[in-house]
């Protein structure tokens, strides 16, 4: 991915206006919960990538609202004789606390797992959760070696 040209546009539609010209899908390939990135793909004659984002802001009562209901998930797998962690932060859905904190556990397994295996071996299989906490009340831990 880090071989194709990118450029940012100003609104989301001049980054529609791109698609439709470069015969592009627009995809949101980043998400937090103040943000969505989109991105828009194409290849050009020469054979050579190009790619045109937009960072949409959300307003402030809405981010608000989204950081109130994000989890910050922590996991863990062994890879060989190391132990590697991934952090992920996700927006679930669910009607009690307990599916919410189910539903953010799934996301996060399957974003590290489609993220990381080829770096680093992640699997669903092999990744467990040590942390699922609401993001207004994590603070991170001091790690004691």
């Amino acid at each position: 991915m880090g071989d194709a040209a990118t450029i940012e546009a100003q609104n989301r539609s001049a980054l529609e206006a791109w698609a439709r010209a470069m015969r592009a899908t627009i995809v949101p390939v980043a998400e937090n919960w103040w943000s969505i990135t989109y991105q828009a793909e194409a290849v050009l004659a020469d054979g050579s990538r190009m790619r045109c984002r937009y960072r949409y802001m959300i307003p402030r009562q809405a981010a608000l609202r989204r950081w109130r209901r994000t989890y910050v998930v922590g996991l863990v797998h062994t890879e060989g004789r190391a132990r590697c962690h991934h952090v992920r932060q996700v927006i679930p859905v669910g009607d009690t606390e307990a599916e919410a904190r189910h539903r953010a556990e799934l996301i996060a397994s399957a974003l590290v797992a489609t993220e990381r295996k080829g770096a680093c071996g992640a699997s669903v299989a092999n990744l467990e959760v040590y942390v699922v906490e609401r993001a207004t009340l994590w603070k991170p831990r001091v790690a004691r070696y």
